[in-house]
């Protein structure tokens, strides 16, 4: 159910934040002039700065980070007629620059969140509280979306500055890159303390905030990252074992308003209808503008197509190709289109009044998810024919409408493997983690180039090279940060 209490705090601290559209992305601070969060005194006062926080996961995740990850695998198309120029499409085809907007924001936005944790964990010990639990739950709170911002940096750009307390605009410039590994490391330190300091759960009014199986989830994913699958499967089990959670009965409910914050969800991104600016704007942008149907009256100004390999991966009978695919449209011209395709995966749910304002949540971590890696811990510690993985990779199967494997289908560990990530395409297209499965199973390269190979993909024109396994860092931050040892651009960029 939604939780209005929470969305409605974040209404109210969202009209001091400046939102910035994707093409509106203009003279943002760099790190080394932000200023500080602001001076906090009282219980009240912390937990609005933490709502704070909360909503410009909002902003990213309208925008930012789901159009430039879903972008950057071979789930959309390379060439998006119409729309070359746009950030998602320069990453889709692997021509995004230092000076690509959208990469910016995100650059941008993941600071502003460290920036105000750091207010918040800097200054919470001094404050006035009256319910001391209170103040080590908001404490938790801002150490994991630190964490969680310097996770996605990390992955994302490689190493960045670790800015860990307040500090004025000189220190700020002066603290140098850390490397990737220390830079997950640090967000891993954020996460520990995050699950030691959380609640197991929440009461209804604050749904949807940060729990200490969240923490322990997306540390987990993090560990998968770094290939530590000895460090995630403690945290996957303690998911598992928690009895907090369950699959979805139907894959649909995973992404229907109705069902947000169910026990399919360990950490969502949270919206809300109601013309209070609090909407998922992401939903429409997916459809074309001139696209009109029930669910979608009037599409958005973004239209990412997806890719005739995504579509074509699905195998048949698969319930979750059309409930996440639009195949062969109409628009409102009445002109039928049988080639571009686009998701749909959110628009099912709750029609709004105004189309950036649907009230379905985007998901950060399902228990899917929690289930699946563990099966992948499971067989990366030993292949066992028709095992524990076997078993959890065939309850998402038969969830979507298909048969079981078996060790006479998937024969080998390194089979297992190809399974799994086969599965993880489908299962979470449009959920902004092919990218990361790509990159965390060392199979970027051979998958993308291959895919920009394909006739519909430009035969060949568009590469990835080794180098764009991350992104770069953005050009304004290197203009006012020029002294190299401190802030450099990534290689060959």
């Amino acid at each position: 159910m939604k939780n209005t209490n929470i969305l409605t705090k974040i209404s109210l601290v969202l009209i001091s934040i400046i939102i910035f559209s994707c093409k509106d992305f203009l003279n943002k601070e760099p790190i080394s002039d932000y200023t500080t969060g602001g001076f906090y005194e009282t219980q009240d006062d912390f937990s609005s700065a933490v709502t704070g926080i909360y909503s410009i996961l909002q902003t990213l995740n309208n925008e930012f980070v789901t159009s430039n990850l879903e972008g950057r695998s071979d789930n959309i198309k390379a060439i998006q007629t119409g729309h070359e120029n746009d950030g998602y499409a320069l990453c889709s085809n692997f021509t995004e620059n230092a000076s690509t907007s959208t990469l910016n924001n995100i650059w941008y936005y993941y600071w502003k969140m460290i920036d105000r944790c750091n207010a918040v964990i800097d200054q919470i010990d001094g404050g006035t509280f009256t319910d001391e639990t209170r103040r080590s739950n908001l404490k938790g709170e801002a150490y994991f979306l630190r964490g969680y911002a310097y996770f996605q940096l990390g992955w994302l750009f490689g190493g960045v500055p670790l800015i860990d307390e307040q500090k004025n605009p000189i220190e700020i410039k002066t603290t140098a890159r850390s490397t990737q590994t220390e830079t997950l490391d640090f967000a891993a330190k954020d996460f520990t303390k995050a699950a030691e300091l959380l609640p197991e759960t929440w009461s209804a009014s604050e749904l949807g905030k940060a729990t200490k199986y969240a923490a322990q989830g997306v540390l987990a994913r993090l560990y998968m990252f770094q290939k530590n699958y000895t460090a995630a499967k403690p945290l996957l089990k303690s998911i598992i074992s928690s009895g907090k959670y369950q699959m979805a009965t139907k894959y649909g409910d995973c992404f229907i308003d109705t069902y947000d914050n169910s026990s399919e969800h360990v950490f969502q991104i949270q919206y809300m209808s109601g013309n209070l600016n609090l909407g998922n704007k992401f939903v429409p942008f997916e459809v074309p503008e001139t696209f009109r149907s029930t669910m979608f009256p009037t599409g958005g100004s973004l239209g990412m197509y997806v890719s005739e390999d995504l579509y074509s991966s699905y195998e048949a009978g698969d319930l979750r190709r059309d409930f996440t695919i639009q195949k062969g449209w109409t628009n409102s011209a009445g002109e039928f289109n049988s080639v571009n395709m686009f998701y749909i995966k959110y628009g099912h749910g709750t029609l709004p009044s105004v189309k950036t304002d649907y009230a379905v949540n985007l998901p950060v971590l399902r228990y899917t998810d929690v289930r699946l890696m563990y099966a992948e811990v499971l067989n990366e510690e030993g292949y066992v024919a028709n095992g524990e993985a076997f078993s959890i990779l065939n309850e998402v199967r038969v969830r979507a409408g298909l048969s079981a494997l078996t060790s006479v289908m998937v024969t080998t560990q390194d089979a297992f493997r190809k399974a799994m990530l086969k599965e993880r395409r489908v299962e979470f297209a449009c959920e902004f983690l092919r990218w990361f499965d790509l990159l965390r199973t060392d199979n970027a390269m051979t998958v993308m180039n291959s895919f920009l190979a394909r006739a519909e993909e430009g035969s060949g024109k568009y590469k990835m090279l080794e180098y764009r396994k991350i992104f770069p860092i953005p050009q304004y931050e290197l203009d006012v940060n020029p002294d190299t040892k401190y802030m450099w651009q990534n290689p060959e960029y």
